[in-house]
């Protein structure tokens, strides 16, 4: 039978003991913020050819980004290769990083630079969230015609990923509208054409 006195002692031991403080750091321990799902809007303009070219509501150039150095501080070693580009955004929106600590990528040979061209440049983005939805209607891996809307879904030939999404015509907008609306909450075409508003 364990005494008043003997659980004091043996509690005291036990919270002191190596284990103890690591468990109780741990509980200090900050996480790596992950970027939450948000309803993403696309938008149109002209090509030109009376085509609309469909692009989303991301940024028009590589978002600022984490220094690795910075988030090995920040979470220890290897962090900033289980993240994603809206993981450092979010994080940054947080005010999680001092400005020291965020950098720009611009150069073609950053990784970084070339993996926004590849998933988060407006007119790719657009193409990428077209394609997971209308996926039970795609055959090939690099290109789709979806009739039924006017939509053209097409990869380029070029480095870095360059992929569009485009609309045979402003008349092929309520058709795509209603049947984005009818897939998916999380996605939603603007009502008129922001490319004036936008400037883009």
């Amino acid at each position: 039978m364990i005494t008043r006195r003997d659980f004091i002692v043996t509690t005291a031991a036990t919270a002191s003991s190596p284990l103890a403080v690591h468990a109780a750091n741990e509980r200090d321990v900050r996480l790596p913020l992950k970027a939450q799902p948000r309803v993403r809007t696309l938008f149109t303009k002209p090509t030109g050819d009376g085509r609309l070219l469909l692009f989303s509501d991301g940024s028009e150039s590589p978002s600022k980004l984490i220094k690795p150095e910075a988030l090995e501080r920040a979470f220890g070693p290897g962090t900033e290769l289980v993240l994603q580009q809206p993981d450092h955004w979010r994080m940054i929106e947080e005010g999680w990083f001092a400005e020291d600590d965020l950098y720009e990528p611009t150069e073609f040979e950053d990784p970084a630079f070339r993996i926004w061209h590849a998933n988060y440049r407006p007119e790719t983005e657009a193409h990428d969230l077209l394609y997971d939805l209308f996926r039970d209607q795609i055959t090939g891996p690099f290109g789709a015609r979806i009739p039924d809307v006017g939509l053209e879904l097409g990869e380029h030939p070029s480095t870095p990923r360059y992929a569009t999404a485009k609309l045979d015509g402003d008349w092929c907008l309520p058709h795509l509208r209603a049947e984005v609306a009818e897939r998916t909450s999380w996605l939603v075409i603007d009502d008129g054409n922001a490319f004036g508003e936008a400037e883009r």
